[in-house]
């Protein structure tokens, strides 16, 4: 019954299309009336925009590509556009999506409403990230293995946050932007634990500086302090590994009672970081 449904709405569409081509071809020879025009788009676009709000999110899509076709130009086609947007990222067509924002971005930098583009960017990549296919290695959920999408998101972000401040998505980006750099400071702890196992200490300790540098409010620090004094031991720099363990004692209060590996204190010569 879907089938047969979604081939009679199919239909109606290409009905629409085609009466909508047929409009345009005869403008010449009858005279082209702007108020009909404008109730065809009007009717065009609320069709699509109802089908969008239902959830029914490829009929919609497929309306408001119609509009585009037929009425390359105004307002309606402009918001035809941005709900594009919307409609292939609520329907997992991610790549789209984001490309549909990109392409309207370039086309009305000055819109009232490029925020919404800009935002919509950052959401569809964000939810790029998610892919069954490519989010985990082996290893533990947090070590996605493709950073770039969750980058992507970012930057998109960073971006609808510097040009549009007062954005109401500014909020939403924000939370959002906090959520992404946990995720990649995860990634980077999950990757120094690689590290570790393989004992490349140095590699380790300069994943876990990173962590602690670029995502200092991150809940990854914990880890990448602990990992960072185990380290230290494993290479026998134990002055380092005290250090450590002071700076984690003084950020992690619960570790006061000293969860580290043992280790015995050595001179001031072996304090100096070589790294």
């Amino acid at each position: 019954m879907k089938t047969m449904k979604f081939t009679t709405k199919a239909a109606i569409l290409l009905c629409v299309v085609g009466a909508l081509t047929a409009c345009s071809g005869k403008k010449k020879s009858r005279g082209f009336n702007p108020e009909l025009t404008q109730q065809r788009v009007e009717q065009l676009y609320n069709t699509g925009k109802k089908s969008l709000d239902r959830g029914n999110y490829q009929f919609a899509i497929q309306f408001y590509r119609a509009l585009e076709a037929a009425y390359p130009y105004g307002p309606y086609t402009e918001q035809a556009k941005l709900d594009i947007i919307y409609a292939l990222d609520k329907s997992n067509q991610v790549d789209q999506a984001i490309q549909a924002a990109e392409n309207f971005i370039k086309l009305y930098p000055t819109h009232k409403n490029i925020d919404y583009a800009y935002y919509m960017k950052g959401v569809a990549s964000f939810e790029k990230k998610s892919s069954k296919l490519g989010k985990y290695v082996k290893g533990g959920a947090r070590a996605v293995r493709d950073p770039k999408p969750v980058r992507d998101s970012q930057e998109a972000f960073e971006e609808l946050l510097k040009r549009y401040p007062d954005s109401k998505y500014a909020e939403d980006a924000k939370q959002r932007m906090v959520y992404i750099e946990n995720t990649l400071a995860e990634r980077e702890l999950a990757v120094a634990e690689f590290y570790f196992k393989n004992k490349t200490y140095v590699a380790a300790v300069n994943r876990c500086k990173n962590i602690i540098y670029q995502y200092e409010r991150s809940p990854a620090v914990e880890g990448a302090l602990l990992l960072m004094e185990k380290s230290y031991v494993k290479m026998g720099l134990d002055d380092l590994a005290v250090s450590t363990r002071e700076v984690l004692v003084d950020n992690f209060p619960s570790h006061a009672n000293g969860k580290g590996e043992k280790r015995k204190r050595r001179g001031l010569l072996s304090a100096i970081n070589p790294f």
